[in-house]
């Protein structure tokens, strides 16, 4: 994505993800937990897994031992942050297509976590998880982590629900989860955003919709093929009809919006239209999701 050269991710090392979750997990985070103590009280040890803040490493415990171990201290700690990418067929569409600008708020979101010595992980999902990106830290793997967004495919039908809840590397993972999507899914999305409460995640949803589909100009007879499914329908697009579309895409945005907010999740609803800069610099800062 040429869009994030150096100028671009300067700017970016200003931003932070708030969270107000109790976070755990390893040692180097700008964040601060519940728990008692100071940034440099030690609290134990864990053994050095891949991906872990390498400055973190206890030397002479490693002299000792011959096992790398890293410490953890009581209080400041790194969030764990998880990015569900819708790569369904339906997010293939528009004119900017939606799923190239999710697929750059992705990389955003991860280099944004990164930044703040947070751990990040990435899902893509359809009607499944269709594939991830392990949970990793260090601003040195973001580049590896964009060319595998990069390369996602679009395909395959939409299903929040099934895809999010069956994501069990979350299990036990406080920390914040964010969902980039048109939320387009016959099966809803409220039992996906029930697991992520489960799990004590602070919750980010940004639903991306193309120019076309909320403001669309068609007339005349059409057949319209649904992406997902292939499904035909025949419409006759009159003032009558396309004024009733509106109503029922008025409707649905309200009543997601609405759903967002009485659960206490994060939501920003786009046009796919929108330049990238605007919506992070912008939108996003305006609407509490990044600071």
């Amino acid at each position: 994505m040429k869009t994030f050269d150096a100028e671009f991710l300067q700017k970016l090392e200003r931003l932070t993800l708030p969270g107000t979750k109790l976070i755990q997990g390893g040692t180097g985070g700008r964040r601060r937990s519940k728990a008692k103590g100071s940034s440099i009280e030690f609290s134990d040890f864990r053994e050095y897994t891949p991906g872990d803040d390498y400055r973190a490493i206890d030397w002479h415990a490693y002299a000792r031992f011959e096992r790398l171990f890293i410490k953890l201290f009581m209080e400041e700690r790194e969030a764990n942050i998880t990015i569900f990418l819708d790569t369904s067929a339906s997010m293939d569409y528009g004119q900017p297509s939606k799923g190239v600008l999710a697929k750059k708020l992705a990389a955003v979101f991860a280099y944004i976590a990164l930044a703040n010595y947070d751990r990040v992980g990435i899902a893509a999902l359809n009607d499944g998880i269709s594939d991830r990106y392990p949970y990793f830290s260090g601003k040195p793997g973001f580049f590896k982590a964009l060319e595998f967004i990069d390369r996602l495919p679009f395909s395959g039908r939409t299903s929040l629900n099934k895809s999010i809840a069956g994501f069990t590397p979350l299990r036990g993972r406080k920390g914040i989860s964010i969902i980039l999507s048109d939320f387009f899914a016959k099966d809803g999305y409220k039992e996906a955003f029930r697991y992520l409460m489960y799990e004590q995640q602070d919750i980010t949803a940004v639903q991306i919709l193309a120019p076309e589909e909320l403001n669309p100009r068609f007339s005349g007879s059409l057949r319209l093929i649904d992406k997902e499914t292939g499904d035909k329908v025949e419409v006759e697009m009159s003032p009558r009809t396309l004024n009733m579309y509106q109503k029922a895409l008025h409707s649905y945005l309200e009543e997601f919006k609405s759903t967002c907010n009485r659960l206490d999740i994060a939501c920003i609803q786009v046009s796919s239209a929108v330049s990238l800069e605007e919506l992070v610099f912008e939108k996003l800062k305006q609407a509490g999701i990044i600071g």
